[in-house]
C-alpha cells in the first residue's frame, strides 16, 4: 500500500514539474510570438523571390504594368488616340527624290504608333497615328543636311504608306510641300522647302502674310492644291464654319530671303 501511495505521489510531482516547465516556456516565448508574425511579413515583402509578392506587384490604380504610356506632351489628337506600339529605331515617314537630291522626313529613334479610337475632324476611327521627334533631311550623295526639326509631331493617316513631298514648280526653284496631317475639317498645314535651281541649295521657306511670319502654309483641304500661275503661288485658304469664302491668296517667291510673301 505504501508502495502504491509512493508511486502516486511521484507521479503527482512529475506532473507538477512538467506544468511548471510548460508555464515557464509559455511565458518566455510570449514576447517573441508577439513580434514573430510582423517580422515574418516584413521579410517576405522585401524578398523579391517570394512568389506571392510578385503576383501583387501592381500599380495603386490596379493598372497593368505593361500598359504603354506616351513620352510626349499631349497634342490635339491625344484624347482620341490609343497607343499600340513603340519603335526605337529610325523610320522614314516621307520621301521624295528631287532633281538634285532626296527629301526625307525621318523619326529620331523613338516613335509611338497608335490609332484613332473615334472619328473626328482629324480622321476616321481606325486611322494610323504617328508621333516622334522628326527631322526633315536633304540628302545629296553621302551628305545628309537637316533642314527642319519637328519635335513631338503627331499626325494621323489612313494607312502607314510613306508620304510624298508635293512639288510646285517656279521659274528658278522647285518648292516641295509636306503635309503630315491629311485633314482637320477646315484647312491643313504644309511645311514648304525650296530647291534653288541656280545653286542646288535646299532650305525651308517662311510664309509672310500681312507682315506676320509663319512656318507653315495653311490651305484648304477641299479646294485645289496650291499651284503656280505667272510664277506666283496661288493658295485657297480654309474657310471656317459658317464663314464666307475668302478667295485666293497670291504669294511671291523670294529665294534670297527664303520666303513666300503674300501680295
Amino acid at each position: 500500500m505504501r508502495s502504491e501511495n509512493g508511486r502516486i505521489h511521484m507521479n503527482t510531482k512529475v506532473l507538477f514539474s512538467a506544468s511548471l516547465l510548460w508555464f515557464g516556456l509559455l511565458i518566455g516565448c510570449t514576447p517573441q510570438a508577439a513580434v514573430g508574425p510582423d517580422r515574418a511579413t516584413d521579410l517576405s515583402a522585401s524578398n523579391p523571390a517570394d512568389p506571392a509578392v510578385e503576383k501583387t506587384e501592381v500599380s495603386p490604380r490596379g493598372e497593368t504594368p505593361s500598359k504603354l504610356t506616351s513620352r510626349f506632351p499631349k497634342s490635339i489628337l491625344s484624347a482620341s488616340t490609343e497607343l499600340d506600339s513603340v519603335k526605337d529605331t529610325p523610320s522614314i515617314r516621307a520621301e521624295t527624290v528631287t532633281e538634285q537630291g532626296t527629301l526625307v522626313m525621318m523619326s529620331n529613334g523613338w516613335e509611338e504608333l497608335g490609332h484613332l479610337a473615334v472619328s473626328s475632324n482629324y480622321g476616321r476611327e481606325g486611322d494610323k497615328t504617328f508621333q516622334s521627334d522628326y527631322s526633315v533631311i536633304y540628302r545629296q550623295g553621302e551628305e545628309n543636311r537637316v533642314l527642319l526639326e519637328l519635335p513631338a509631331l503627331m499626325f494621323a493617316r489612313p494607312d502607314d504608306e510613306k508620304l510624298s513631298f508635293e512639288r510646285i514648280r517656279f521659274k528658278d526653284a522647285d518648292v516641295y510641300v509636306l503635309t503630315p496631317q491629311y485633314k482637320t475639317g477646315h484647312g491643313v498645314e504644309g511645311y514648304l522647302f525650296a530647291v534653288d535651281q541656280r545653286s542646288g541649295e535646299a532650305f525651308p521657306l517662311q510664309i509672310v502674310s500681312n507682315g506676320h511670319v509663319f512656318h507653315t502654309l495653311v490651305y484648304s483641304e477641299i479646294n485645289p492644291f496650291p499651284y503656280v500661275e505667272n510664277d506666283k503661288l496661288i493658295v485657297h485658304p480654309p474657310v471656317g464654319a459658317g464663314g464666307d469664302p475668302i478667295g485666293k491668296i497670291q504669294y511671291r517667291l523670294d529665294l534670297d530671303k527664303k520666303r513666300l510673301v503674300s501680295e
